[in-house]
């Protein structure tokens, strides 16, 4: 019988917890640059797919698919930073920070 893995993010928890609890359930190797590609393979992989949801997503006006595509992006990108001891919370706040000194929006 495959052995069934349970994740439980903890309700409530800020961006330095969510990326902290991804760390500790994750399995790493020796190979970090391996780990990264498939991460970076994983990430591009998942941004076609939330294209696709979206062109989907916008004929049926149902969303939860593309939430769920979302969040695999975003679980991608954490695992990435967590391979390059990349605070997420520091780098958007740095961002954030340098786009006030430009412009007051994202993109």
């Amino acid at each position: 019988m495959q052995e069934q893995l349970l994740y439980s993010i903890p309700r409530n928890e800020n961006l330095d917890g969510i990326q902290k609890y991804v760390l500790e359930t994750s399995t790493t190797s020796k190979n970090i640059s391996k780990e990264i590609s498939d991460e970076m393979f994983h990430l591009f992989f998942e941004v076609i797919e939330l294209g696709k949801e979206i062109r989907i997503s916008l004929k049926n006006d149902t969303y939860l698919d593309t939430e769920l595509k979302i969040a695999d992006i975003f679980l991608a990108l954490v695992a990435i930073c967590n391979h390059l001891n990349i605070n997420l919370y520091d780098a958007l706040t740095k961002k954030e920070a340098y786009l006030n000194g430009k412009i007051a929006k994202w993109f």
